[in-house]
């Protein structure tokens, strides 16, 4: 009630004399400097570093989600590729499988009502899938009938689950209209054991990384 009376009494005199405000107001704003100097602006800093770790800490919250997005991605499409991978496997005769494949295209030309007395190899043709050797294997045997014959059995070359293909042979009639030629028929062979190289995969988990 005294510090309100004097208060009070300051006012009366300012206003009766407006030079004694000058005292309190300098005794004022040194106040208020001090507290913005020892209170507020070491707050207002702390403040400020506490926002940057905010912020910090933020960006590295992101870029870890983001990491683990990318690993999720890369996971994700290492499986794919693995069940691409076995899918093309299906598609292909191992390399000990060759005598299976002769007997195929022998059942394939008994179909389509062609008598084979021999299916003859050649000579195998190497070749590479991506970073993988294998080797291209093909079969041969004479042909001597009609067209329907041969073409029914072109089609169910074509129509093979396994990787099976052949050139188109020379259709040239003979003076009888038969059509007297040789059949090649091929496939693919895998090597029996297929190893992967680790580093290769790392390698292309590396680059995923930094695609994304």
């Amino acid at each position: 009630m005294a510090e309100e009376i004097k208060i009070t009494e300051w006012l009366q005199k300012v206003k009766e004399d407006p030079k004694q405000a000058g005292a309190p107001f300098l005794a004022i704003a040194a106040l208020a400097f001090l507290v913005h100097k020892f209170l507020y602006a070491p707050k207002a800093l702390l403040i400020t570093k506490e926002e940057k770790k905010s912020k910090s800490i933020i960006n590295e919250m992101r870029n870890f989600k983001d990491a683990a997005s990318r690993l999720e991605d890369i996971k994700i499409d290492i499986e794919d590729k693995k069940k691409n991978w076995e899918n093309t496997q299906k598609l292909c005769y191992k390399e000990l499988e060759r005598t299976q494949f002769m007997r195929r295209v022998r059942e394939i030309a008994s179909k389509a009502n062609i008598n084979v007395k021999s299916v003859n190899p050649l000579q195998d043709e190497s070749i590479s899938i991506g970073a993988l050797s294998a080797k291209k294997f093909s079969v041969t045997f004479s042909y001597n009938d009609n067209l329907a014959k041969l073409l029914t059995f072109m089609r169910l070359v074509e129509l093979e689950p396994k990787i099976c293909f052949m050139p188109v042979p020379d259709l040239s009639p003979t003076a009888s209209g038969t059509f007297d030629t040789s059949l090649t028929v091929s496939t693919i062979l895998l090597p029996d054991v297929i190893e992967i190289d680790s580093n290769e995969d790392e390698g292309d988990e590396d680059e995923g990384d930094e695609d994304y």
